[in-house]
């Protein structure tokens, strides 16, 4: 990793590996769309995006001709605005970037653009045109695109090798924690429990439903907080949020739960998933928070 030589693009191949041996969907989903290249419906990570790229303009006049006068989005008519955004994405594959970043200067259009050329035109006078507009930049623009590509795989890795020895491999909530931390959106995390009247999936990314659900099911959500704190907690908070679970469990065991009580210790549990930080944690303690919360709030504990 910490070989400049060595190729991106194998870099983001070998952690395809890491998330299979791991289970982290999140790495082995972060390193193929780096590989392959981002989708239209996916989310761009802010490092492949770029604000204000210059726009090179060439037009006539009357017997004027000016070619490659650059312009900000700013000057093209206020209706052609929508059609050129503020912030460019750059969805290609690494080895892609990678290509690009070696060229000194790059010349680009998009069906955007073309657009706002048509509305240009639309409103000028006679023997005046637009005769093309097109994105310009450095291929160094993108050389910083790939280098942060780069820097983000090594704080990963950095955060997972921190507390694991080299000679093991770190365990699937810590490498989702490490590439939600980095990447953010490219993350998700929930915890997902099967009731009588199904599969309920609490998290991140996933609302939380209550209904069908009873003290059994939200035993299982505990379980998970247990599960994230083993792995996902600092030592400090760890001790304090294994000992906010166990004194739900001994609420919940009651005949009779007591409302106030359940809503209270929830309530500290929540709290203390928010200190510790961690993705999973946070996930993990909102679902089982909100759960118990939810319940207690439509009578389910009398």
């Amino acid at each position: 990793m910490l070989d400049e030589s060595e190729p991106l693009a194998g870099l983001l191949r070998k952690c395809l590996l890491l998330g299979a041996e791991t289970g982290s969907v999140a790495l082995r989903d972060w390193a193929r769309k780096e590989l392959n290249g981002y989708g239209d419906e996916d989310e761009v990570p802010e490092y492949r995006q770029v604000s204000g790229v210059p726009i090179s303009m060439d037009s006539i006049s009357g017997n004027t001709w000016a070619t490659g006068q650059t312009i900000s989005r700013f000057q093209l008519p206020r209706e052609a605005w929508e059609y050129v955004p503020e912030t460019m994405s750059f969805r290609q594959p690494v080895e892609e970037l990678e290509q690009m970043a070696g060229t000194k200067s790059l010349s680009f259009s998009s069906p955007g653009l073309s657009m706002a050329q048509t509305i240009w035109n639309g409103k000028l006078g006679p023997f005046q045109s637009i005769n093309g507009l097109s994105y310009t930049m450095t291929g160094s623009v993108v050389a910083g695109m790939v280098g942060q590509i780069r820097t983000q795989l090594v704080d990963i890795i950095a955060d997972l090798t921190a507390d694991t020895p080299m000679s093991e491999l770190p365990s699937k909530v810590q490498v989702d924690t490490a590439v939600s931390e980095h990447i953010g959106a490219s993350t998700v995390y929930n915890t997902t429990i099967n009731s009588a009247s199904g599969p309920f999936a609490i998290g991140t990314e996933a609302e939380a439903r209550t209904e069908g659900l009873n003290v059994e099911d939200v035993l299982r959500l505990l379980d998970a907080v247990q599960e994230a704190a083993s792995s996902d907690v600092k030592e400090a908070d760890r001790e304090e949020v294994l000992k906010a679970v166990a004194d739900l469990r001994v609420a919940l065991a009651k005949e009779k739960p007591d409302t106030g009580d359940v809503v209270k210790k929830a309530g500290k549990l929540r709290s203390l998933g928010v200190r510790a930080g961690g993705t999973a944690i946070l996930a993990a303690t909102e679902g089982a928070a909100s759960a118990l919360i939810e319940m207690a709030m439509n009578g389910a504990f009398g």
